[in-house]
């Protein structure tokens, strides 16, 4: 992982004060390692969201009504895990209550799903390419130090909505169906390294202004990604390989009698594609180093 030692104040703010870090999506799969490693390198930090975070200050606000939203307290850095589409039409409260540096997460999606045949995933790589650059024209306006980090596929303590819902499947049923070959690369990103990225973007005023896409440090074909999490479960891996109409039909129906959930048909048409990003320019920038995939079975595949 990268980064070692402490965050730095941000260039800007009184090098002899605390920097205060308000972080959204607190409650999420980044947000409380995040939270984690802030408190351990003595930022003063909140959170915000819906509902109370344990052990940090919580504005309790809903980021979808922007008129509504109130933030008690001063300050420096915004580090938004929250949904990217959430973050422009907030942006001048957050200005105002003293925020000039924000690290936001956004996702590869945005280039991965542009050319989906799939409604859903057009629409959700469009909000982001939106929200993207919404919030860059708003931060440049409002003097906001921004950069953008693009993870690909997210994992880490059970808690992420992909691999888990590979390891359920394969638990629960003993194989696991993949359309095609499944010799499409995927780079799957632990939360940890995310948070060290966080880590290493407020120490590296390289980074303001610029968009990072992270991956893990392995690229694995889907199908050697999906055997790796079986023998991570102490299975032997058991893949049916299915045309992609043939795995259309399986998924919906395996979500109507609701025996599944977490996979769509959309993915069909990626798994023989490659996902994969070039992380090099973070590691130029703020020394980006990622994990091998499930270095730690036991804590992230928690059952």
């Amino acid at each position: 992982m990268c980064c070692g030692g402490g965050i730095l104040a941000s260039s800007g703010s009184d090098p002899g004060r605390a920097q205060s870090v308000l972080v959204t999506g607190a409650s999420g799969v980044v947000g409380p390692h995040l939270c984690r490693r802030l408190n351990m390198d003595g930022m003063l930090i909140g959170t915000l969201g819906r509902g109370r975070v344990a052990d940090s200050p919580t504005i309790v606000a809903d980021l979808v009504r922007p008129s509504e939203l109130v933030i008690d307290g001063r300050f420096d850095i915004l580090v938004h895990t929250a949904p990217l589409w959430l973050l422009p039409d907030n942006l001048e409260r957050f200005a105002a209550c003293g925020i000039h540096r924000i690290i936001a997460f956004s996702s590869t999606s945005v280039e991965t799903k542009k050319h989906s045949e799939h409604f859903y995933d057009q629409k959700l790589a469009q909000r982001l390419y939106a929200a993207e650059q919404d919030t860059g024209a708003a931060a440049e306006k409002l003097g906001i130090r921004l950069t953008v980090l693009r993870p690909t596929m997210i994992y880490g303590f059970g808690r992420d909505r992909n691999i888990m819902v590979i390891a359920r499947l394969a638990r629960r049923f003993g194989f696991f169906p993949v359309a095609g070959s499944g010799k499409g690369l995927r780079q799957p990103v632990h939360v940890l390294d995310l948070v060290e990225a966080v880590a290493g973007c407020m120490n590296a005023s390289s980074t303001v202004g610029k968009s990072y896409n992270l991956g893990g440090a392995e690229k694995l074909t889907y199908k050697a990604m999906v055997q790796r999490i079986f023998r991570a479960l102490g299975r032997t891996p058991r893949i049916l390989h299915l045309p992609a109409p043939a795995y259309g039909a399986l998924i919906e129906t395996g979500l109507k009698l609701n025996v599944i959930s977490g996979l769509s048909s959309a993915a069909a048409a990626r798994m023989d594609e490659d996902l994969c990003f070039d992380s090099a320019p973070a590691q130029r920038d703020f020394g980006y180093s990622a994990s091998a995939f499930l270095e730690n079975p036991a804590r992230d595949l928690p059952f």
